[in-house]
């Protein structure tokens, strides 16, 4: 796992140097919603289609055992990334041999939107799968949880400060990137490619780190249980990756973390519809330097609650009212954001990207902690279909979404729309609060031990064991 960071921490520095680049190229292609819509409806088709195969892709070996599915998953995680770091090699030509339009990079959005979702499961199982240390799982009253296959269910302690780090790096890797970024940007004779072109290179160190150092430890196995996993048909595939999963989530000891996931589809959707950036730019007629300001201001407030580990880390035990309180606070902030841009001023610029921060900071924590709730309710041969189901309704939502944003934007403005769209989420969370009741709202993970004190903490072989 720690060679895993180490690879991660390169790739953000790929990361650092595009930041900029990708957030000023996608804010000068789009100037209305509708021309956003005409990339992101395609790009978001290519997810789907992604979709289709990924919880299959993650969970394909799970008849061979833990070991050989943690292989499994190692070598997609190696695959997809080659093929992404192909199609960054493309959009290097094509942003080197002319001026980047809509047309020309939608087929670089469209490959690496198909190769992102289909293995985004296999990423977030693999990286449970890398940590080791484990501790019990405990209900309210004290008694062991089981998961689907009457096992004890297990909790990784580590998992959270994990994602927080790996988070934060990434933060900090694009505010590096965003503050920079003018300078980057004139030493690169304001042309995207030198830039896009780093990046290759560390995606390259990146697959060669994993390959060497990442390895799951599989020379226990007998060789039989080596064998490539048998087929299955990509749509009957599918179907029943995403029929165990709603059977899963259905179930009703597990009605709270439906309720939180159907809370953080909400935000994914709520976010789809709209982008700050083109508010900037074509909203609040702002620079280039004050969309750059302004980005900064986002992924700076957007790093506090990846600071705030420990405060998250206790909420753990009760993740239900912490995230309904998140989601309510996070409706009021994007309502206030749109109201500062209904004035189409330069000077809202400032107050609404500090507002719109805010948002983004309380969808950070909430969605850290449905996704860390995720992926402790299931023994680690569900986890990619649970994650394969939600984004299969996430992306159905956000095409839906995409078009709905650009016809009602264009009847009432952006800004308006904003408006309606934070007192909606206010409205819905609070539905879905009492829908789940009692249940919801004492909701949380909870273990024999503290989940900081590793001093203290069970400690026994993970289910994929891997060398540090």
């Amino acid at each position: 796992m720690r060679r895993y960071l180490y690879a991660s921490v390169i790739d953000d520095v790929g990361i650092a140097a595009t930041a900029w680049a990708s957030a000023l190229l996608m804010a000068n292609l789009f100037t209305t919603q509708r021309q956003r819509m005409s990339l992101m409806v395609p790009t978001l088709l290519c997810f789907l289609l992604g979709n289709i195969v990924s919880g299959p892709l993650a969970d394909w070996a799970e008849r061979l055992g833990a070991a050989a599915l943690a292989e499994w998953r190692w070598r997609l995680v190696i695959t997809a990334r080659a093929i992404e770091t192909v199609a960054l090699s493309f959009l290097v030509g094509i942003v080197a041999t002319g001026t980047p339009t809509v047309a020309r990079i939608a087929p670089y959005m469209m490959v690496t939107a198909f190769m992102k979702t289909a293995l985004r499961p296999t990423r977030i199982a693999f990286e449970v799968d890398l940590l080791e240390r484990t501790a019990p799982q405990l209900d309210a009253d004290g008694q062991p949880l089981l998961d689907e296959h009457g096992q004890p269910r297990d909790f990784k302690p580590h998992l959270l400060p994990y994602g927080a780090l790996t988070s934060a790096l990434r933060s900090a890797a694009a505010v590096i990137g965003v503050l920079l970024g003018g300078s980057l940007m004139k030493a690169a004779h304001q042309a995207y490619w030198p830039l896009f072109a780093f990046d290759v290179l560390t995606n390259l160190v990146f697959v060669a780190i994993i390959v060497r150092a990442c390895r799951p430890a599989v020379d226990v196995l007998p060789p039989t249980v080596r064998a490539v996993p048998a087929r299955v048909g990509l749509f009957s595939g599918f179907v029943r990756s995403l029929r165990d999963g709603l059977r899963f989530l259905f179930a009703r000891e597990q009605r709270p973390l439906l309720a939180l996931m159907f809370g953080s589809l909400l935000v994914e959707l709520v976010s789809e519809a709209y982008d700050g950036k083109m508010v900037v730019k074509q909203v609040l007629h702002g620079t280039d330097e004050h969309l750059r300001h302004a980005y900064l201001v986002w992924l700076l407030v957007s790093m506090v609650p990846l600071l705030a580990l420990p405060t998250l880390a206790r909420a753990m035990g009760s993740l239900g009212r912490v995230f309904l309180a998140l989601m309510v606070a996070d409706g009021v902030a994007i309502a206030c954001a749109g109201r500062i841009a209904c004035t189409p001023v330069v000077a809202s610029i400032a107050p609404f990207a500090l507002v719109l921060g805010i948002d983004h900071a309380l969808t950070v924590s909430a969605t850290s902690l449905v996704d860390v709730a995720a992926n402790s309710a299931s023994s680690a041969g569900m986890r990619g279909r649970i994650a394969a189901t939600y984004a299969f309704f996430v992306l159905v939502g956000d095409i839906v979404v995409e078009m709905l944003a650009s016809v009602w934007s264009e009847a009432i403005g952006i800004a308006p729309m904003l408006v309606r769209l934070g007192a909606a989420q206010v409205v819905i969370v609070a539905i879905v609060a009492a829908l789940g009741g009692r249940r919801l709202w004492n909701y949380g993970l909870r273990t024999a031990h503290p989940l900081a004190g590793s001093d203290v903490s069970t400690t026994r072989e993970a289910s994929a064991p891997v060398r540090a």
